[in-house]
């Protein structure tokens, strides 16, 4: 019984460190993603709006400047916004994989765990059974003991 018990309290304590552990990994690997975070890269297009808004400012051409730089803007924005889409779609994924192999991981702990616990209740049935077996051998042996000393105390009476 206390083995048992010494046993879950165990696992349970297993159990638990891993998924502190789970929880730190979990902080390190978004932590990561987070720094590794890159610029967006822009379109041809986007870039050449920019060029030709540089130029037309040094040629002193601001009013067409401007309305190519609205331009770009708009598309900058668009384009920004399409790229945070595509690297939050990219960052849910790569954290629902890092959780998916933690889950497996804690279950194949959980499973080592179960058939740790089976393998324990195992051993205790057949101690038990053992036990139980020794107690009835001692028992036969005793009352042939006590029959055969019995029948010769009644042959010595006679």
């Amino acid at each position: 019984e206390k083995i048992c018990k010494d046993y879950d309290d165990q696992s349970e304590c297993q159990l638990n460190a891993m998924r502190e552990r789970h929880l730190e990994e979990l902080k390190e690997f978004q932590r990561k993603l987070l720094q590794r975070q890159q610029k967006p890269k822009y379109s041809p297009v986007l870039l050449t709006y920019r060029k030709t808004e540089e130029h037309l400012a040094r040629a002193k051409n601001y009013a067409q400047a401007h309305k190519i730089k609205e331009k770009a803007d708009r598309l900058q924005a668009k384009e920004t916004e399409q790229w945070n889409k595509m690297k939050q779609k990219e960052l849910f994924q790569k954290e629902s994989q890092f959780k998916s192999n933690k889950r497996q991981e804690l279950s194949a702990l959980q499973k080592r765990i179960n058939a740790g616990r089976a393998e324990q209740l195992q051993r205790r049935a057949f101690e038990l059974e053992r036990l139980i077996q020794r107690y009835r051998n001692t028992k036969n042996e005793l009352e042939a003991s006590q029959k055969l000393e019995r029948i010769q105390a009644e042959k010595m009476q006679k």
